[in-house]
């Protein structure tokens, strides 16, 4: 099947723009793909800045290609960390109009490709039947260096040691337990399950209440035997990810830091997972976790 075949009709985004002129860069890169995602795509830019000349910064970053837009900025903000949940009465309005099919939110700094989206239109298909979701790992760049290197999960894993499905003898997904990714993708239906159940509260979930604003039903309706929803595509023989889930963290600040900068251990994609028990496997936490997994697989209660 076509790339072409599996976009959304109508994709709403709404893009978290903490003002920062060094960062424009940024949001000028990401929204350049945005006209490729969907048939339609409407973009709200979500910002704390009210000044004149601000403004027409960001919408100079998006404006003239080939998407409708608007610059949305909260009245009653509170505290700036708040910015991050701004863009939920926005997501609630346009959900009244019924031609929107998708929904996503992300950061200003994490490019979506066509090929990203076109992989989870048809991977939210497969995992439907279970309860799971289609997610994106982010990854960066090395200065000469080929690689992509995994941002969030800081260690290789052991296959067997986390939840997986698997669908053909090519296709698996498993459950990484670091399922942070910058970003969330719904269709209607898990919009809606997103707006009217717990994981709309700033309360709900274990993360950061910035990075809370991200996990949309990560954590919601969990299928026993997984730490969340979800899930990324892997070969079972090659132990490689699929790389269409990969989208790119364009500051590569932690695969390569600035002078003086925070030094974050990161993975190269293609040693991510293993098939033989790894040191974060021996964890006494993980194997805790193991255990558990494998209880509530062969001795369910009848």
């Amino acid at each position: 099947m076509e790339a072409k075949e599996l976009l959304p009709r109508k994709l709403a985004i709404a893009v978290c723009c903490h003002f920062d002129k060094d960062r424009l860069g940024y949001l000028d890169k990401i929204s350049n793909s945005f006209k490729e995602l969907a048939s339609e795509v409407f973009v709200t830019a979500v910002t704390n800045t009210s000044k004149i000349e601000e403004l027409a910064q960001i919408e100079s970053a998006i404006t003239g290609k080939g998407f409708g837009y608007q610059i949305f900025r909260p009245n009653t903000l509170g505290h700036p960390l708040l910015l991050t949940w701004a863009h939920f009465p926005v997501f609630e309005g346009l959900l009244k109009d019924q031609s929107f099919t998708h929904f996503m939110y992300l950061e200003d700094d994490t490019l979506i490709t066509r090929v990203n989206m076109a992989y989870w239109l048809e991977s939210r298909d497969l995992l439907k039947p279970f309860g799971l979701i289609p997610s994106f790992l982010r990854v960066e760049n090395k200065i000469d260096d080929p690689d992509w290197y995994s941002s969030d999960c800081a260690n290789q894993y052991f296959i067997y040691g986390l939840p997986r499905v698997k669908l053909r003898q090519d296709l698996g997904f498993i459950n990484l337990p670091q399922a942070y990714q910058g970003i969330y993708l719904l269709d209607r239906e898990l919009m809606l399950e997103h707006l009217n159940g717990d994981s709309y509260s700033p309360n709900f979930g274990i993360w950061g209440i910035q990075e809370k604003a991200t996990q949309g039903i990560t954590f919601a309706n969990v299928p026993i035997g997984f730490t969340s929803r979800n899930l990324i595509p892997y070969c079972p023989h090659s132990c490689l990810v699929d790389e269409r889930c990969l989208i790119h963290h364009l500051p590569n600040n932690y695969a390569q830091p600035k002078p003086g900068g925070k030094v974050v251990i990161t993975v190269p994609i293609k040693s991510l997972l293993s098939m033989w028990p790894t040191r974060h496997f021996f964890g006494f936490k993980n194997l805790r976790i193991f255990l558990r997994m494998l209880r509530q697989k062969y001795f369910k209660r009848k």
